[in-house]
């Protein structure tokens, strides 16, 4: 009986961590969508959410394709293909886009350029 009492508080830890990440993503998600669609992290994530989607979206179409000779081949081929040059493109604008590195602070609207 021991063993069925600490499957279900594990079952139990588990199901309280998925309800609070799910909060978090919640909060997270609204506070992007409030940022300014000039902002770097609004960007940022919003190609991140893209990712993700596409990498979601191409493993549900895995099941329905798996049946169909042939078809089911060139699936298995090409979309990892895929998926590995559209998350490069996401790293590699990530590292090496000047767009998402941190702009400069302001200036002083009465000192000009210095501090």
């Amino acid at each position: 009986m021991e063993v069925l009492t600490t499957i279900a508080e594990i079952i139990r830890d588990l199901l309280i961590f998925v309800a609070v990440m799910t909060g978090l993503l919640i909060v997270l998600i609204v506070t992007v969508s409030r940022m300014p669609d000039s902002n770097p992290l609004k960007r940022l994530l919003t190609a991140l959410t893209y990712r993700v989607g596409a990498t979601v979206a191409a493993g549900a179409l895995a099941i329905p394709i798996e049946p169909i000779p042939g078809i089911d081949v060139m699936y298995d081929v090409a979309v990892p293909i895929l998926l590995m040059w559209y998350w490069f493109t996401f790293f590699r604008d990530v590292i090496f886009r000047s767009g998402w590195r941190p702009s400069p602070p302001p200036r002083h609207p009465l000192r000009g350029a210095g501090p």
